[in-house]
């Protein structure tokens, strides 16, 4: 029995030609890989000299402030408003890759707009971030104060206003807005034996009243300074120095509820009070924000103090809210930033003396009692210049970043 056995050639050079193709596609596909590994590597390390170059540049924005605080004229630049792009310079920030450039600019007394831009280089490539702040400093030795209710940013728009959104009565002294005077939401603000005056506009909005009683109103009144106050300097004057007792953030508000402290309070940092009954014969002042958050029927308690005054003093903001609770002050209450008073529901809110922000808003329901009565002696006393000196603290007002 005979088999006949087929044999199929495949044709001359195909193994090669196929071998060939696989080890094509298998080098473009490990090409791709290798660039795109290349490419992770550089995003990765641009983005990390991007955000050393960010740093870079904020560690320009503390000299600058060191600047207009320490060098004889940068300083006298600053509270004279001649900086006229005073420049310098600094290599070798935090390795020998990072530098920055800084200038500042005058825009009105003791206000200047500062310009910081950063580098990182890595090899033959260079980031930069530039950050563009506004400082400001209160430079008022006022000797007494006349206003009740004052708000005294300058320098745009955002700074100087006061906003009320709730109903509340002012008593005397006078209301002076830098920027604009605002009665929004609704609210009724009554003001009895009082001028109101404010540097831009009065602005009452539809459903709002600003009800006058042996009182007048008037706009584009000049621009009246924010009282100095010295908060922390190594003046043997400033709060800090003349303190009675000073506390950390923790150390503070791990006090009880019930605490009475008497004479100037300071706290290093943060002053936080969450809904703890509290007395203050004298004054409470804090280096950064003061929050004071009550509800359920409890009380915070400022009494003047006939040595150092009464009074609520921020380096910083200043919040309080209240929801069915009390507030009561005898002195001033005086924030180097922004003031916010918010309420809800059944509150007494009550201050004898003044109130003296950089910006100032009075928000929330209009139940329960809100009112300031001015007393010139009990909101000048704390604003001394006899202890306020001249070392009053300089503020970012604003601050923002450009990316390239």
């Amino acid at each position: 029995m005979f088999h006949r056995v087929i044999s199929i050639k495949q044709p001359d050079g195909f193994i090669i030609i196929a071998v060939s193709l696989v080890m094509t596609a298998l080098l473009f596909l490990a090409g791709y890989m290798v660039e795109q590994s290349i490419s992770e590597s550089r995003i990765s390390k641009s983005e990390t000299s991007a955000t050393k170059a960010y740093y870079i540049a904020e560690a320009g924005v503390n000299e600058a402030i060191y600047l207009l605080k320490n060098d004889a004229a940068w300083k006298a630049g600053f509270l004279a408003g001649t900086l006229n792009n005073q420049s310098t310079a600094r290599n070798n920030v935090f390795d020998a890759n990072g530098s920055y450039s800084i200038s500042a600019t005058s825009i009105s007394d003791a206000l200047v707009d500062i310009t910081v831009t950063g580098f990182h280089s890595i090899g033959d490539q260079q980031s930069q971030r530039v950050i563009k702040t506004r400082l400001a400093r209160a430079t008022n030795p006022a000797s007494t104060w006349g206003q009740s209710f004052y708000a005294g940013g300058q320098g745009g728009q955002q700074n100087g206003n006061i906003t009320t959104e709730r109903d509340c009565t002012i008593n005397g002294g006078a209301i002076h807005a830098n920027q604009d005077f605002k009665v929004t939401s609704h609210s009724a603000l009554t003001v009895n034996d009082a001028a109101v005056n404010s540097s831009n506009n009065i602005i009452v909005n539809s459903g709002s009243e600003l009800i006058l009683n042996n009182s007048t109103q008037s706009e584009g009144e000049p621009s009246i300074g924010m009282p100095l106050v010295d908060f922390d300097s190594a003046s043997a004057t400033s709060l800090k120095n003349r303190a009675d007792q000073v506390y950390s953030a923790n150390a503070f508000s791990a006090l009880p509820t019930g605490t009475t402290l008497t004479g100037i309070t300071f706290i290093t940092g943060e002053a936080i009070w969450n809904n703890k009954n509290l007395t203050i014969n004298g004054i409470l002042a804090a280096s950064d924000d003061i929050e004071i958050d009550l509800d359920e029927g409890k009380t915070v308690t400022i009494n003047n103090d006939e040595n150092v005054g009464g009074g609520l003093m921020s380096k910083d903001d200043i919040i309080v809210e209240l929801d069915d609770a009390n507030f009561l002050l005898q002195g001033v209450i005086y924030s180097s930033k922004q003031l916010t008073i918010e309420t809800d529901d059944n509150i007494n809110f009550a201050v004898t003396g003044g109130i003296i922000s950089w910006h100032l808003l009075l928000q929330g329901e209009d139940s329960g009692a809100c009112s300031i009565t001015y007393d010139e002696v009990l909101v000048s006393t704390p604003i001394d210049p006899v202890y306020s000196g001249s070392e009053s603290p300089i503020i970012d007002i604003n601050h923002w970043e450009e990316q390239y």
